[in-house]
């Protein structure tokens, strides 16, 4: 007689995150941790805006390669987040942690987003330009293909800067970032929604943009982020724990 095999445990299972939850640990966080997040959000904004200098002066291919290098703050940002998430003593000088000890992967990484951001927005922007059925189409290819690299940005960062998972293969990383929006696209989507909102409205307030809101926006999705993926990896484990005791019962 086969035996079904166990589900997950409730009390194996971390619990999900909430996107208020997040919001407010990383308003806290900020608050808390304003001086070592804003010196690290002026770096990172200094460089936005010589991002949209070049877009404006050179045009999107010189902006993408001036982009590109933005991935060591940004890393080293998101890390600071990360750092707090775990609980762990939170420096100044952990901005500089996640590129140097892979420089690689962070500029890769970098490159990679700015590939493909400059690819969609440059197919979204002709698509809408040129007009017609199959420029539509690819308007709108482009434009969900931007919702999905955003989403996986705000997926990838806090798992690749965080601290319990230094040891861990980059790609296992990016997988892992992968599943965790396949997994859960709508409140993936949601706390991008949020987010992008909040960068977007500081844009009106340039002084914000350059001191905190970007360093908000990377605490709280390492908030949010980091226990959702802990839960995802221990729901994942138990069902392939599961699997393998009712693969012995058979045999």
């Amino acid at each position: 007689m086969t035996t079904p095999a166990p589900g997950p445990r409730a009390d194996a299972i971390p619990r999900s995150p909430t996107i208020g939850g997040a919001l407010r640990a990383g308003a806290s966080d900020l608050f808390y941790n304003s001086w070592r997040v804003v010196p690290a959000n002026l770096l990172l904004g200094a460089g936005l805006v010589l991002v949209l200098w070049t877009w404006a002066t050179f045009g999107a291919v010189a902006a993408a390669v001036v982009a590109a290098p933005l991935a060591a703050p940004l890393a080293g940002l998101v890390r600071l987040g990360a750092m707090a998430t775990r609980g762990r003593d939170v420096n100044l000088s952990d901005v500089a942690d996640p590129v140097r000890a892979e420089p690689v992967a962070i500029l890769a990484t970098g490159a990679a987003f700015a590939l493909a951001t400059l690819v969609l927005v440059t197919n979204l922007a002709t698509g809408l330009l040129l007009g017609g059925v199959v420029a539509w189409a690819i308007a709108t290819a482009a434009g969900w293909g931007i919702v999905l690299v955003v989403m996986l940005g705000f997926a990838l960062w806090p798992l690749a800067v965080d601290p319990v998972r230094a040891g861990t293969p980059w790609m296992a990383r990016v997988r892992l970032a992968g599943l965790l929006v396949l997994a859960h696209p709508g409140r993936i989507g949601g706390l991008a929604l949020v987010l992008s909102v909040i960068l977007v409205a500081s844009t009106v307030v340039v002084v914000a943009l350059l001191t905190v809101s970007v360093g908000l926006v990377a605490l709280v999705a390492c908030r949010y982020v980091l226990p959702a993926a802990d839960r995802l990896e221990a729901v994942l484990g138990q069902r392939a724990e599961a699997g393998v005791d009712a693969g012995k019962i058979r045999a």
